[in-house]
């Protein structure tokens, strides 16, 4: 459906007018309860996958691919409730993964892609393209941490680079490093609740959680496992942390 839907968990939430109503303040309509109802916002196409802005007064999303095999990704507003720009990401941006961060005055926006192999960085106030930060491959997840100036992304949707993770000064918006795990998939990378440690995994039955020191890029300790792959740091989420993706 080319709809987004908000439901509110607040028995408090004012009633919603769901459709047309000639004044809803002289309460010219029959309202529902704001409590567990949709509010709707109309969308030209359906979203596939998300992201919302640190004030959560947008929410980004990208579509399925079309004919011509490009996908497609939007801004809504939820204040105004419709779409106020179209995001310039080539490819099959992973908004899902999308991450944040403050640069030269402005706020940032990074997304992996699914069949690009270039990281695009949108500035968040004209939604315009300010860099395209070239990767080995197309990747799947992306993370960074406010204590740390690095981000790191994968590129495990590669067959030739599925065993690299990108290393990006958040700065510069260049690629500064990367480790990797030859022949293997090394990917999903995740920062801990102080941005002092970066895991990933290695992507395989004989496999492993690795674990990086943020800083010096280096690797600290390796726990075997057989095919580890999602890590999601729960207080990085709640907090709203600008390296993980809301």
């Amino acid at each position: 459906m080319p709809e987004l839907w908000e439901i509110s968990y607040d028995p408090q939430a004012a009633p919603l007018f769901d459709g047309l109503v000639h004044d809803y303040r002289m309460g010219e309509g029959i309202p529902k309860p704001g409590f567990h109802n949709v509010r709707r916002t109309l969308l030209e196409e359906p979203l596939d996958d998300f992201f919302f802005d640190q004030s959560y007064r947008h929410a980004l999303g990208a579509s399925r691919p079309k004919a011509d095999g490009q996908a497609r990704a939007q801004v809504v507003n939820l204040d105004v409730r419709r779409k106020i720009a179209d995001l310039p990401l080539a490819g099959m941006p992973h908004l899902g993964s999308g991450i944040t961060w403050s640069w030269e005055g402005t706020t940032v926006l990074a997304s992996p892609n699914l069949k690009g192999q270039g990281i695009d960085v949108i500035d968040m106030k004209d939604w315009k393209r300010v860099r395209t930060i070239p990767v080995p491959g197309p990747g799947f997840f992306m993370r960074s941490h406010e204590n740390s100036r690095y981000a790191w992304t994968d590129s495990m949707m590669s067959p030739q680079a599925k065993d690299t993770l990108t290393i990006i000064d958040k700065t510069t918006l260049e690629p500064v490093a990367s480790v990797k795990e030859p022949g293997k998939t090394l990917a999903h990378i995740e920062f801990t609740k102080d941005g002092r440690y970066a895991l990933a995994s290695v992507w395989e039955m004989d496999g492993a959680l690795v674990v990086y020191d943020a800083q010096t890029l280096r690797e600290v300790k390796r726990l075997p496992m057989r095919k580890p792959v999602g890590k999601y740091n729960l207080w990085n989420k709640i907090t709203r942390s600008e390296g993980t993706s809301h």
